[in-house]
């Protein structure tokens, strides 16, 4: 039976790659690996991952730091087709699938890519709806939990454009600090931030809501209009499984490129206040509108 693997890091969307029967994988951080695990903690030559009659066999290929299979350290193992296997300290998700099963995966896979694409701008008049729907479309597609598109020059100016899964509660200091690390990170360093499990990264770990575990999983993606910040989009899970795959920013980053444009005409004319007080009195969400990030964050 055909397989797939899914590698996750805490800094990086994770990856995932098909394996098929009667075959073999070398599993390590040289570029000549068939699944190139790009860690300090992987050997060169890492593992092998070979299909023989009875199944998957996972063999250590004397690394330095370990293979280990649902938390056990192995030399040998063969696998019954859901594992969690520990390559030095990269973590992958192994999962046995049907032929069908990984055409249904790419399928479905292609219609998310597909629907992200589909996104139109609209009019200006219409930012604010299209702002939403557009977050909504990021929650959606990338199976996250909670959204935010905040928009201004600096993170100083930030002010909520669209809120989705959020209320005023929410942005308590102890329970959003680690949600605006990730947005200072993102915007200092100009890159998305990703992170999974984040209470294994450096900075985030820091904040109390990601010690809580309020916050499982998390995106980033900074927007800017010829070299000038003009907002952020932000998502997280709670859900402590909840796994980023890089299909998953590639749908974050198209979406964001459409917000970018619905967008940057509006905050470089400097028109949020007044387009932002035409939302309809009835929305859930309206007293997070137009409100700035260091008023909501106590």
């Amino acid at each position: 039976m055909p397989a797939k693997i899914t590698v996750c890091y805490s800094d990086k969307p994770a990856s995932e790659a098909y394996l098929y029967e009667q075959s073999d994988y070398r599993i390590g951080r040289a570029s000549s690996c068939d699944l190139v695990l790009k860690h300090p903690t992987v050997s060169r030559q890492h593992a092998l991952m070979s299909h023989l009659a009875d199944g998957w066999h996972l063999n250590d290929q004397s690394s330095q730091n370990g293979t280990k299979v649902n938390g056990v350290k192995v030399e040998a193992s063969l696998l019954n087709g859901n594992e969690l296997i520990s390559v030095g300290d990269v973590d992958c998700l192994f999962e046995a699938k049907t032929v069908q099963q990984l055409k249904a995966i790419e399928s479905h896979n292609h219609w998310r890519l597909e629907q992200s694409k589909a996104i139109s701008y609209v009019a200006d008049n219409m930012l604010v709806d299209t702002l939403q729907e557009q977050l909504n479309s990021v929650i959606s597609l990338m199976g996250t939990q909670r959204g935010l598109v905040m928009l201004g020059n600096d993170f100083q100016s930030l002010k909520v454009g669209a809120v989705l899964g959020m209320s005023t509660a929410d942005f308590d200091n102890r329970s959003f600090e680690g949600s605006v690390g990730a947005m200072m990170k993102a915007i200092n360093n100009t890159n998305p931030v990703v992170a999974m499990d984040v209470s294994q990264d450096a900075m985030l770990a820091k904040r109390e809501s990601v010690q809580r575990k309020q916050i499982a999983a998390l995106a980033c993606v900074p927007l800017f209009s010829d070299n000038q910040l003009i907002g952020v989009v932000y998502t997280d899970s709670k859900e402590s499984t909840k796994v980023l795959t890089e299909l998953d920013l590639d749908i974050l980053s198209i979406i964001s490129q459409q917000i970018t444009l619905s967008s940057e005409a509006i905050v470089l004319q400097n028109q949020i206040s007044n387009l932002m007080n035409r939302v309809p009195e009835s929305r859930s969400y309206d007293s997070l509108l137009n409100k700035p990030i260091l008023q909501l964050v106590h």
